[in-house]
């Protein structure tokens, strides 16, 4: 599909796009999280698991992690597959 066909995309179904899997062209506001990484982060928004326990089984901070939360919170993500 070419890049100009975008221009009459209903901006509804833009919105979507970054919930796509393999999406990577996508500007610099939008954080990468993996499947795994997502499920993780996800139960932690629930509270049903600790953000220290969190990021010591995805092997990151807590920091990286609040960033991630505060992606997924303001709806700018998108998943990719785990490697």
């Amino acid at each position: 599909m070419p890049v100009s066909s975008m221009a009459n995309v209903p901006p509804s179904k833009l919105a979507n796009l970054h919930k796509m899997p393999g999406i990577k062209a996508i500007s610099g506001d939008y954080t990468e999280i993996t499947r795994t990484q997502y499920n993780a982060i996800k139960l932690v928004m629930k509270g049903k698991q600790g953000k220290t326990r969190t990021s010591r089984e995805l092997k990151h901070s807590n920091v990286w992690l609040d960033k991630r939360i505060r992606a997924i919170d303001e709806n700018k993500y998108y998943i990719t597959e785990d490697e």
